[in-house]
């Protein structure tokens, strides 16, 4: 486990950047941050520009930029080579609670809160290159939009809110898709797309994780439950086998998608409410972001239970698999635990990409 102190107040958002080698955090105290992956150590002094709260950071997935949305009602974008702002700031009329970027890098997606002017509560699309708006508002939210998040694929963008909804739009279209997808009773804090674009997860205050059908905007499966206060932050593990998240009961929990079932014992290493997690490109770590002002990094999967994978495998190859419940009940089901760290073992089939 490594351990980062610097933000002198609480942290509300933490990013992987895309090899893994860094993890950027946005915090109360104005500033973005960038720490080392596998050390100790922060890299460059605090990116300062903002006047007010950051809230959110994104990583480009070219690894040569960092957004960052801000209670001062901007947008700016972060040089990680030279620890300066790249060109000018966004510039919007509320705060933005969530930024992220498209997976070409082109479009930067934002959720803002209100209550008045024509992009209150909005869903909105930037153009990188020229720092413009490249859509409209996108209008739905009746509250705040506290996370937005794009499909891998790059065709769908998916908003939860304290409207307690989530909605998915048409990136092309700039229009609606989807919504709004009803379960959660309470405010939606975090929403994220599987890799494959498949389904989408949400977290909330009423305790609950949900998986949606992007496609059909039907709930998948049960809730997961454990959580005992609001879950703030969700993020999938890069090959969709895992969920990661994090909650005000101060624990991060990992979560089997194949069984709905969580996965050994919650990581409680934080001093207060966790705000944020994010899982490594390699899938093995996950770092998070708490009020306590730390962002920490730890192993969730060992080496051995998450193999390198072929680029000449289908992901569709392997139509079957075995596993074993954790309880021992007959339900059907087998699975292999590893005692000592109390994390699952993945099967070992042939396909490795089954296994995250």
């Amino acid at each position: 486990m490594i351990a980062h102190e610097g933000h002198t107040d609480q942290i509300n958002s933490v990013a992987f950047s895309p090899d893994g080698k860094s993890v950027v955090s946005g915090s109360y105290d104005d500033t973005v941050r960038m720490w080392d992956a596998n050390g100790s150590s922060p890299i460059g002094e605090p990116l300062r520009g903002h006047s007010y709260s950051v809230t959110s950071v994104s990583y480009s997935p070219l690894g040569n930029l960092i957004t960052s949305g801000s209670k001062d009602s901007t947008i700016r974008l972060w040089d990680p080579s030279t620890g300066q702002q790249s060109g000018g700031a966004l510039k919007g009329d509320h705060t933005f609670y969530s930024v992220a970027f498209s997976p070409d890098a082109k479009l930067i997606a934002s959720g803002c809160g209100g209550p008045s002017s024509l992009t209150a509560y909005a869903v909105q699309l930037w153009d990188v290159q020229t720092r413009k708006a490249a859509s409209g508002p996108l209008k739905g939210h009746t509250n705040d939009v506290n996370s937005v998040s794009l499909s891998p694929d790059g065709t769908c963008l998916v908003s939860g809110s304290n409207d307690k909804t989530v909605r998915v739009w048409d990136v092309e279209r700039k229009s609606p898709l989807l919504g709004p997808l009803k379960g959660h009773t309470d405010w939606v804090r975090s929403v994220a797309f599987s890799p494959d674009s498949c389904q989408i997860v949400s977290c909330s205050d009423d305790r609950t994780i949900r998986l949606w059908d992007p496609r059909t905007g039907e709930m998948i499966g049960k809730p997961y439950t454990g959580h005992t206060d609001r879950v703030y932050s969700v993020s999938f593990s890069p090959r969709g086998t895992y969920i990661a998240s994090g909650s005000f009961d101060e624990a991060v929990c990992l979560w089997d998608v194949r069984t709905g079932r969580q996965v050994g014992r919650p990581f409680k290493e934080h001093d207060n409410y966790v705000t944020s997690v994010a899982f490594s490109p390699c899938g093995q770590f996950v770092a998070s972001g708490s009020v306590d002002g730390k962002v920490i990094i730890r192993r969730v999967l060992d080496e051995d239970q998450y193999p390198a994978v072929s680029d000449d495998v289908n992901p569709h190859e392997v139509t079957s698999k075995t596993e074993v419940s954790q309880d021992n009940e007959p339900d059907g089901n087998v699975e292999l635990w590893m005692i000592t760290s109390q994390v699952l073992i993945p099967e070992s089939h042939k396909n490795p990409n089954l296994n995250n």
